[in-house]
């Protein structure tokens, strides 16, 4: 570094705040902040800053600058990696000015950036008509962008997916004592995601998923009298004694129906959807980081009937719950890339939702409803979606995914929470809020970029 000749420019400390002030207004992106290939090597004239400084009047541009500036190109201020092992190099400035500084330049160096000054904005999202990839690790539009500021052209984006789920839990759940219910299979469950990315860092999109129902299903039937199907079911006040001839009112006799029983069915549902807004920020075209809410429905719905004395007398209880959940979440779209055109492509969700649940539980018998209970209550639940995949580019605007997908929910009201075996005229009363909802399955989808 050639220290006296830098000594002999800072002693002049007009000169010097000058040019500092000069560089702010660079970097602010002033009305002046315009510079091109015009200004090099044009001298500071010292005068007020004429209305028409452009490129296109680099004398005029020059007179914002203190007398004896010399404006030179970024590009040929030599760094440390433009050294040559075993050479000293002369200093980053008089090597630029090709040592002529000490006889011409008397004021100041104002060094002019191009990036986004060219483009007269504030901001440029890292590149001013710079080449940028338009979507995750493919080439895109290719070439430079025609938009000024903007790393790469805006586009959307729309995604749809065919999800193969199962829903997990609950296996076996049945209040016949003589057969289980079927457990739930796989169903398909739609997602779709459109978005839009205007200046291929920040962007928006909107899921939804669903809506999907998954059943299970069981009859029983014995033609025989008395019947041999039996029930879990039974009075929880147990029967009437000496000292308690009317334990909590509740009368047994209405249950007997569930008991030596010719016909019995029961229905188990479960209907999930989703809605999510997100704000997105897309990183090295590999990366996206999503912020935003997620609203979840969760239903279900349970039927159980009985009938005995050959279908002359009949009891059913049905139950429902509804889960609404409401919260923020934070993701993560990952991509790896594999071979030119394959990829591993990971998205993972988590959030922290506010459940407002809901049950009701209602028992009749011969069709007059002897217990009937609703109960509502809220609490705090966790949402875990985490899904791997492999994306294949089958062009600048088309790829396809295919992979597993995980999603699991804390503390949801699921029908059999709600129900006990011991009945009372409190069946129902109480909602029980402290089950997890697990879905698991594949997805297959096409991402269209336009």
């Amino acid at each position: 570094m050639n220290i006296p000749l830098i000594h002999s420019v800072l002693r002049r400390h007009a000169a010097r705040v000058l040019a500092i002030a000069a560089a702010a207004m660079i970097a602010a992106g002033g009305a002046t902040a315009s510079a091109q290939t015009g200004l090099v090597g044009t001298l500071g004239a010292g005068q007020p800053t004429p209305s028409g400084a452009t490129a296109g009047n680099p004398a005029a541009a020059a007179a914002m600058f203190t007398p004896g500036t010399k404006i030179i190109s970024a590009s040929d201020v030599p760094t440390a990696a433009d050294v040559q092992p075993g050479r000293l190099a002369p200093g980053s400035v008089s090597h630029a000015l090709a040592g002529d500084f000490a006889s011409t330049a008397g004021g100041g160096v104002a060094q002019v950036g191009y990036a986004c000054q060219s483009c007269m904005q504030h901001s440029c999202n890292g590149a001013c008509g710079g080449y940028g990839m338009s979507g995750h690790g493919m080439s895109g539009y290719g070439g430079q962008s025609m938009a000024c500021g903007v790393p790469c052209d805006p586009y959307y984006y729309v995604i749809i997916e065919a999800m193969y789920m199962e829903r997990n839990g609950e296996d076996g759940f049945s209040l016949t004592q003589n057969e289980r219910i079927d457990d739930f299979g796989f169903e398909w469950m739609p997602r779709i995601t459109f978005g839009t990315l205007p200046n291929c860092v920040n962007g928006y999109e909107f899921t939804f998923t669903g809506p999907t129902e998954w059943n299970r299903h069981l009859q029983v039937v014995d033609t025989n009298s008395p019947g041999n199907i039996d029930s879990y079911l039974f009075d929880g006040d147990g029967p009437p004694t000496a000292t308690n001839p009317h334990p909590q009112n509740f009368d047994g006799s209405f249950l007997d129906p569930f008991q030596d029983a010719n016909l019995q069915t029961q229905f188990y549902n479960t209907e999930y959807w989703s809605a999510e807004l997100n704000k997105t920020i897309v990183g090295w075209d590999v990366a996206k980081v999503l912020f935003g809410g997620r609203l979840i429905r969760v239903e279900e719905d349970y039927g159980y009937a009985s009938e005995k004395d050959i279908f002359s007398s009949y009891s059913d209880l049905t139950a429902s719950t509804e889960n609404t959940m409401a919260g923020l979440q934070l993701g993560l779209d990952l991509l790896n890339p594999l071979t030119q055109n394959l990829y591993t492509d990971l998205r993972a969700r988590i959030g922290v939702h506010y459940n407002f649940a809901d049950s009701e539980v209602r028992l009749r018998n011969q069709g007059t409803t002897v217990l009937s209970t609703s109960r509502d209550d809220d609490d705090f639940c966790g949402v875990f979606d985490v899904g791997l995949a492999l994306r294949y580019q089958l062009g600048e605007i088309l790829s396809i995914r295919g992979g597993g997908e995980v999603l699991y929910i804390t503390n949801t009201a699921l029908v059999p929470g709600q129900i006990d075996a011991a009945v009372t005229n409190a069946l129902g009363s109480r909602i029980d809020m402290n089950d997890g909802l697990l879905f698991y399955g594949g997805t297959f989808g096409i991402e269209l970029r336009y």
